[in-house]
C-alpha cells in the first residue's frame, strides 16, 4: 500500500512541477527531509526520487518559466564560494578511500542545487509559504507522530529520525528546533481556526519529541528557544509565573533515565564518554587542519581511520582542557560540532567562508526583519524573524552535531537569500495591494489615498531601493 501511495505522490508531483517550478522546489525539500523512499517495503524502494523531482524542476523552469529573472547577492556568492573550495579540498583529500570523498562532494553539490534553485524559482509570498510547509509537513509531522508514540509508551519509545542525514537521534532533534519557529509563524499567519489548532497541536507535540530524544544539545536549544520565545513576548510576567509553577511537576513527570541523563550536562567532560569522544574528535580536527590549514582533509576527514590513529597519540596534553588518551581499539569519531566538522574538513579557509556565510544570512535577515517592521508587512517581518531564530538555534546546538552540510540549512538559507533578492517585490508589492484591497472595500478605517509618490515612483519603493 506504501509503495502505491509513493507513486501516486510521485505522478502527482511530477504533473504539477511541471506546471509551477516552485511546487517542484518544495517536492524536492520535502523528499530530501522525509526520505519516503524508506517508509516503503517493496518495489518502490528503487525509485529516484529526488532525481526524478530535480530533473523535471529543471525542465519546468527552463521551459515553464516566461520572465526567468537570475539574481545572486552576497550570500549566493559566499555558498557558491563554499562550494568551490570543498571541490578543492576534495581534490586534495588525505582520505584513505578517495572515492568516499568525491561521492560525498557529488551528495553536496545537490545541497546545493537546492539552494541555487530555490533563488531561481522563489518569487512570491505564496511560493515562500509552500516551501516553510514543505519542511514542516516532513520534519515536523513525523516529530510528532513520534512524540504521540513517546507519550503512550510513557516515555519509554526512544525518538529518533526515521532515515537519511536526521536518522541520529541528536541530529533529529536539531531539525525539530530549527523548524519549531517555522510551525509559530505558520500558526501567526494562518486565517483556518482548524488548521492552526492542527498546528498548535503539532508545535507542543514537537516540544515533547526534543525532549523524548534525550539529547542534551537538543534540551539545551530547545531551552534557549523557549527564552527567545518569551522575550519577544508581551506577556512576560505571566508566562514566567506559569513556567515556575509548571516546569518542576513537568521535569518530575519525565522518564527518571531522561532526568539522569540531562544531569549529566555539567560534568560531561569528566565522566560521560560520549562526551570525552567529542573533544577527541574536535582536537583531531584541529591538529589536522593546524597541519594542513588551507584545506583540511577533505569530507570526513577526521572519520578516516588512519588520520585518526596517526593524531591521537597527540590529543592528552594538546590544548588547555585535557583528556584521557584515547585507547587503540576506539576507532575513530565524527566530529559532532558544526565548526569542527568544517575545520578538520576544509581547513582554516573553509571554516571562514563557513562562517561568513552564516553572518550574511543573519546579518540579512536582520535587516529584513527591520524592513517588515518599516514597510508594515506583517507575514515578512514575523518570517524574518522565526529565520533568525531557526539560524540562531542551528548555531548554538550544532555545537553537538555533524549538520555542516544540512539540506534544512541550506533551505532555509535559499529562503532568506529570496526574501533579500526580491525584497522590492515582497514588500513594496504587498503594501500595493494591500492599500488597493483596502481602499475599494469601503469598509471603515480603509484609506482612499494612494501611496505618495515621488517622481513616478511611490515613496515606499523609493525607500527600499535605498535598503
Amino acid at each position: 500500500m506504501r509503495d502505491l501511495l509513493l507513486v501516486l505522490f510521485l505522478f502527482i508531483a511530477i504533473v504539477y512541477s511541471f506546471k509551477r517550478p516552485y511546487l517542484g522546489v518544495a517536492a524536492w525539500i520535502w523528499i530530501a527531509l522525509m526520505a519516503p523512499s524508506y517508509w516503503a517495503f517493496g518495489f518502490s524502494q528503487n525509485f529516484r526520487l529526488n532525481l526524478t523531482i530535480v530533473v523535471v524542476t529543471a525542465l519546468s523552469y527552463i521551459f515553464a518559466t516566461r520572465n526567468k529573472d537570475i539574481k545572486v547577492n552576497g550570500l549566493g556568492v559566499w555558498i557558491l564560494l563554499f562550494g568551490l573550495w570543498t571541490l578543492v579540498t576534495t581534490s586534495v583529500n588525505l582520505n584513505t578511500y578517495p572515492d568516499m570523498v568525491w561521492d560525498y562532494w557529488n551528495q553536496f553539490i545537490k545541497v546545493l542545487m537546492l539552494f541555487f534553485f530555490i533563488t531561481l524559482a522563489v518569487r512570491k509570498r505564496l511560493h515562500i509559504d509552500t516551501l516553510v510547509w514543505a519542511i514542516v509537513l516532513a520534519i515536523s509531522s513525523y516529530a510528532a507522530m513520534e512524540a504521540v508514540k513517546f507519550i503512550l509508551s510513557g516515555g519509554g519509545h526512544m525518538i529518533s529520525g526515521r532515515a537519511g542525514i536526521i536518522a541520529d537521534r541528536n541530529d533529529f532533534a536539531v531539525a525539530i528546533n530549527m523548524c519549531i519557529p517555522l510551525v509559530v509563524y505558520l500558526i501567526q499567519v494562518t486565517q483556518h481556526k482548524t488548521v492552526r489548532l492542527g498546528l498548535w497541536g503539532i508545535l507542543l507535540l514537537n516540544v515533547v519529541s526534543v525532549v523524548g530524544t534525550g539529547s542534551r544539545g537538543g534540551f539545551i536549544g530547545l531551552t534557549i528557544l523557549a527564552v527567545a520565545f518569551w522575550l519577544r513576548s508581551r506577556y512576560k510576567i505571566p508566562l514566567a509565573i506559569v513556567a515556575l509553577l509548571a516546569l518542576p511537576v513537568l521535569y518530575q513527570s519525565t522518564p527518571e533515565e531522561w532526568r539522569e541523563r540531562q544531569a549529566t550536562i555539567a560534568t560531561a567532560a569528566e565522566e560521560d564518554s560520549s562526551f570525552i569522544g567529542r573533544l577527541w574528535a574536535w582536537k583531531i580536527s584541529t591538529l589536522l587542519a593546524l597541519d594542513h590549514p588551507l584545506t583540511g582533509g577533505g569530507f570526513k576527514a577526521v572519520l578516516d581511520g588512519r588520520i585518526w590513529n596517526y593524531y591521537a597519540p597527540f590529543t592528552p596534553k594538546f590544548s588547555i582542557l585535557e583528556t584521557p588518551p584515547i585507547p587503540e581499539d576506539s576507532g575513530s569519531k565524527a566530529a559532532h560540532n558544526i565548526y569542527f566538522q568544517v575545520l578538520g574538513d576544509h581547513g582554516f579557509v573553509g571554516l571562514f567562508i563557513f562562517l561568513s556565510m552564516l553572518a550574511l544570512a543573519l546579518l540579512n535577515n536582520l535587516r529584513n526583519v527591520a524592513l517588515g517592521r518599516a514597510h508594515q508587512v506583517v507575514w515578512y517581518n514575523k518570517l524574518a524573524g522565526f529565520l533568525t531564530l531557526s539560524l540562531v538555534g542551528y548555531g548554538i546546538t550544532g555545537a553537538n552535531v555533524s549538520l555542516a552540510y544540512f539540506d534544512l540549512l541550506y533551505t532555509v538559507l535559499g529562503i532568506i537569500a529570496v526574501m533579500t533578492l526580491r525584497r522590492n517585490e515582497l514588500l513594496v508589492n504587498e503594501n500595493l495591494s494591500t492599500e488597493t484591497s483596502a481602499s475599494s472595500s469601503g469598509w471603515p478605517g480603509s484609506t482612499s489615498n494612494p501611496t505618495p509618490r515621488r517622481g513616478g515612483r511611490s515613496v515606499a519603493s523609493a525607500n527600499v531601493e535605498r535598503t
